[in-house]
C-alpha cells in the first residue's frame, strides 16, 4: 500500500510539474526556458525538479508527450460527431494547425533547428505520437478501404501538414485558414481523390 501511494504522489507532483512547465515553455520558449525558473514556478527546489526530470531535454520530451496526449483527447472529441473520414481528415488538419499556432514559440526552436526533430523524438523516445497515426491510419483505411498502407499513409499525411507548418514558422503568413487546402491537396495528389473536395 505505501509503495502504490508513492507512486501516486510522484505521478501527482510529475503531472503538476509539467503543467507549469507547459505554461512556462509556451510564454518564453524553449531556448530561453531555464530549469531553475521551472523549480521557483513549481514552488520545488532545482534539485527536487532534477529527481523528477534529470535535465531540460527529458522535461521538455515529456512537455511534447504530454500536449499529444491532450492533442488527442481534443481530436477525439472533436470528431466524435464527424460523418466521414474526410471530415475527420479537415478536423484533425484544422486542430494540429490550431495547437502549432498557439505552442509557435515553443516549437519554434527545436523545429526550425531541426526540420528531422519530430522524427527524432519517436525514435529515441517511445513514439508518444504512435497514438496519432494509428487515428490517421484508421481514417484512411475506412477513406481508401485499404488498410495495407493506411500507416504509411498517415505518416505521409503528417509531414504534408508538417511541411506547411515548418513554412509558416519560417516564413509567417496564416496557417490555420490553410488547413482544408492542405487536405484537399494530399486527397488529390497523394490519394489520387478527385480535384476540388
Amino acid at each position: 500500500m505505501k509503495e502504490v501511494l508513492k507512486a501516486k504522489v510522484r505521478d501527482l507532483k510529475r503531472e503538476l510539474i509539467l503543467e507549469e512547465a507547459s505554461a512556462y515553455f509556451e510564454a518564453v520558449g524553449l531556448e530561453e526556458a531555464k530549469m531553475a525558473e521551472v523549480a521557483e514556478r513549481c514552488g520545488i527546489s532545482v534539485g527536487a525538479l532534477y529527481k523528477v526530470f534529470a535535465s531540460k531535454d527529458a522535461l521538455f520530451y515529456a512537455y511534447v508527450a504530454h500536449q499529444i496526449a491532450r492533442f488527442m483527447q481534443r481530436l477525439e472529441a472533436a470528431t466524435a460527431e464527424a460523418t466521414g473520414a474526410e471530415e475527420k481528415l479537415r478536423i484533425f488538419a484544422r486542430l494540429k494547425f490550431a495547437t502549432f499556432c498557439d505552442k509557435a514559440k515553443v516549437i519554434k526552436d527545436p523545429l526550425s533547428g531541426d526540420p528531422l526533430f519530430f522524427a527524432k523524438l519517436n525514435l529515441s523516445h517511445g513514439n508518444p505520437a504512435e497514438p496519432v497515426y494509428a487515428w490517421l491510419a484508421e481514417v484512411f483505411a475506412a477513406l481508401t478501404g485499404d488498410a495495407s498502407q493506411a500507416l504509411r499513409t498517415a505518416y505521409r499525411f503528417s509531414a504534408v501538414l508538417l511541411g506547411d507548418i515548418e513554412y509558416w514558422l519560417l516564413y509567417g503568413g496564416t496557417l490555420e485558414s490553410e488547413a482544408d487546402t492542405a487536405v484537399e491537396r494530399f486527397l488529390y495528389g497523394m490519394l489520387g481523390k478527385e480535384e476540388g473536395l
